[in-house]
């Protein structure tokens, strides 16, 4: 217990400029700093009688909780990178904050140098630091704050405390409500002698009259020099264990000077000795620290507690706090203006995730005039929605799941949404997602003869050698043309494309081209009869897509309008040095009665059926055409969303291709069905070349939409299943 209790001196603890200090120090080889220099100042009388009547209240010692400050840490360097000089380095920054939590918590590994008649007064502060992992604005942060002086328009150091105070702080502080502010700087001193750090006496509204080195809201917090700053880094000798911040936040808590700032002083804490004045520990190699015990005002036989934080000796020989320091920190903690809110700062959490924009509609392919609903599905819970319809009535909403959304004009629109919460917004735009039809019913169906699922895929040879060439397309016999017949009794009346598989290609390279064409059936006998619709592609294209066992893709400009009745599709190819086409057919038998045609050097035509004229081969050509109910659906084959899917309709078998997408990636699907409800989401890999496979579980005969997710988008197509 303390047995006088003195005056608080008005001079502040900057070690005198007369101390001694050992003249001739080579820095090279010795510390910079061989007494630790403060600049803090003193705490008045008047916070003193208030501090002990609050160590008298009951419940004074039962008041203690475990706080966590957050802690932001300001690097004040002259434009130097990261980790050079005054800009330490991330490691130094959070090897200090590591020692906060061990000292404060009584876990550093050097408590076993604690004398034992002082360890039993030794006390776990139950103080964490942490740095703090969101800003004054609730974003993101490390807790580091580097500053470049040049860019501030400062002078450069060496700084004093005033510059600092006054200019520093103020540009830089973050609420003090809120964060532990710690400035490291570069070198700054008072009386000629370079301090290692000062900090801000806890202020405490409900007092009046005091004065002293308290915080205010431009000030508060600590400044420590960059080479006591850690345990790692760049660091003076001496002050290499991140001490220098322990003592200095014992301030920033309401602590003082362990000797009371005077000879034999109070320093108001009833379980730590008086001593007569600091400590330091010798200041010759290998400066060592002072001997137990150290007996000084009259207080034996345990003497001075030099290792306790708040002395002045070197940081190797600092190991404890008291619990009597203890209950005064937390004291400071629950009433101190800048330091009780600090319990309820959300400083040492990270801030929430926005949102993440995410959204469907009931149907994205209307009639002009439909209505469309939407359904909000974004992530980590956004409280505003911004809508946007192009083309539709209204243009706009914000509400969560707009409804009713009118779409007048035939065309395909884009639809955005921006999800927004305390943490940030986040906008998803869905390219083409609304597909108004023109004339209010316009539908794409891939159709075909060869049954993909049962039919195996051939290439006859003509005639009893390879040299004949093939039954399917160049020959010995010069055909000039192969086709397959379609009848048409749907209200489909255009072809807007067709896939074709050749089973061979091969290219001269000349830029050769060879015509698909779609025939009407005026000719003999209901054969083909006028070319209506062609387009050239060449035997280079031809040639890549059989090397990958890929369909050539035919797109139709402008589409072929075909009516009720029969029409064929093929190609027409004339005979160059070099190039060589084949189009895939089933097996004989496959197909019956038979739907493919050529056509002879003669320009007649022939059912490969046919027994006398041609091969009596009952089989179909690998074509499939493309048929729509307008001419308003060229999307489909347009590089911006040209997904194929055949034969369409089907059973529930379906084929994809996907051109624009890295053949060797897996894509997503989702079916839908026409009340909007998913029917199969899944992942589908590509079947050996390319292609992918789709097959529905037991579904019912009717319209859905294939979305198809692919590395360059959302892709769409109506299937059918009959």
């Amino acid at each position: 217990m303390k047995k006088v209790l003195l005056t608080l001196l008005a001079a502040t603890t900057i070690i005198s400029a007369n101390a001694q200090r050992k003249a001739g120090i080579n820095i090279k080889e010795q510390p910079t700093m061989t007494q630790r220099q403060c600049g803090t100042g003193e705490l008045p009388l008047e916070y003193e009688t208030w501090m002990a009547a609050k160590m008298k209240e009951p419940n004074a010692n039962k008041m203690q909780v475990v706080y966590n400050i957050p802690v932001v840490v300001h690097v004040i360097h002259n434009g130097t990178n990261v980790g050079v000089n005054q800009n330490i380095s991330d490691a130094q920054i959070n090897s200090q904050i590591a020692v906060l939590n061990e000292d404060y918590r009584r876990q550093n590994p050097d408590t076993t140098s604690t004398p034992s008649v002082f360890g039993a007064v030794a006390a776990d502060c139950e103080i964490n630091f942490c740095l703090a992992q969101r800003d004054p604005s609730g974003n993101p942060t490390n807790g580091i704050d580097r500053i470049n002086r040049n860019t501030q328009g400062w002078t450069a150091p060496p700084y004093t405390k005033t510059y600092i105070d006054g200019t520093i702080k103020p540009a830089t502080i973050w609420d003090p409500t809120q964060y532990l502010n710690i400035w490291v700087v570069p070198d700054y001193s008072a009386s000629g002698n370079q301090l290692l750090y000062h900090a801000t006496f806890p202020l405490n509204s409900t007092l009046t009259g005091l004065t002293g080195s308290y915080g205010t809201a431009t000030n508060d917090g600590v400044v420590v020099w960059y080479k006591s700053f850690g345990r790692v880094g760049t660091l003076d000798a001496l002050y290499n264990k991140g001490r220098t911040a322990t003592h200095e936040i014992g301030h920033w808590l309401g602590l003082r000077h362990i000797w009371g700032d005077a000879n034999c002083g109070n320093d108001y804490v009833s379980d730590t000795p008086t001593q007569q004045t600091a400590n330091y520990g010798g200041q010759n190699p290998p400066y060592p620290c002072p001997s137990f015990p150290l007996v000084t005002c009259n207080n034996g036989p345990n003497g001075d507690m030099w290792m306790n934080y708040m002395d002045y000796c070197y940081d190797k020989c600092l190991n404890m706090f008291t619990a009597g320091q203890k209950s005064r920190m937390q004291i400071a903690m629950a009433n101190g203006t800048y330091r009780a809110p600090l319990a309820t700062s959300l400083g040492c959490s990270a801030p929430s995730a926005g949102p993440t924009a995410q959204f469907t509609a009931n149907t994205t392919t209307i009639a002009p005039g439909g209505s469309v609903n939407f359904t909000d599905q974004s992530s980590n819970s956004p409280t505003s929605w911004s809508w946007s319809f192009p083309g539709g009535t209204p243009s706009s909403s914000t509400a969560q799941n707009p409804s009713n959304i009118v779409y007048a004009t035939a065309g395909t629109y884009n639809v955005s949404l921006t999800a927004t919460n305390s943490n940030g917004s986040n906008t998803l735009t869905k390219n083409n997602y609304i597909v108004v039809t023109a004339g209010g019913t316009s539908t794409c169906d891939t159709i075909s003869n060869f049954d993909l699922v049962g039919d195996t895929a051939t290439v006859y040879l003509a005639g009893t050698t390879p040299a004949n060439g093939y039954v399917s397309g160049q020959n010995t016999y010069s055909d000039q043309a192969k086709a397959d017949k379609y009848s048409n009794t749907t209200p489909n009346t255009t072809v807007d494309g067709a896939l074709i598989y050749f089973g061979v290609g091969t290219s001269s390279g000349t830029g050769q081209t060879a015509s698909a064409r779609v025939w009407d059936a005026t000719g003999t006998g209901g054969m083909p009869g006028t070319a209506i619709g062609s387009v050239n592609v060449t035997y280079d294209q031809i040639a890549a897509d059989a090397a990958g066992t890929l369909p050539t893709i035919i797109d139709f400009n402008p589409n072929v309008s075909i009516g009720v009745g029969n029409y064929y599709v093929g190609v027409h190819f004339t005979y160059n040095a070099g190039d060589t086409l084949a189009i895939y057919t089933s097996r004989d038998g496959n197909t019956i009665p038979g739907t493919a045609y050529e056509q002879f050097s003669t320009g007649t035509w022939y059912a490969y059926s046919d027994a006398t004229n041609s091969w009596d081969l009952n089989v179909a050509h690998a074509i499939f055409p493309i048929v729509c109910t307008s001419t308003g659906i060229r999307e489909v084959m347009t590089p911006s969303n040209n997904l194929v899917v055949f034969p369409n309709p089907s059973q529930g078998e379906f084929t994809l291709i996907v051109p624009q997408s890295d053949l060797k990636e897996n894509v997503l699907v989702r079916v839908i069905d026409v009340k909007g409800a998913v029917v199969m989401h899944k992942e589908l890999t590509p079947s050996g070349n390319g292609t992918y496979r789709l097959k529905l579980d037991a579904p019912a005969k009717g319209i859905y939409m294939l979305e198809v997710q692919t590395v360059n988008g959302l892709k769409k197509q109506r299937i059918s299943v009959n």
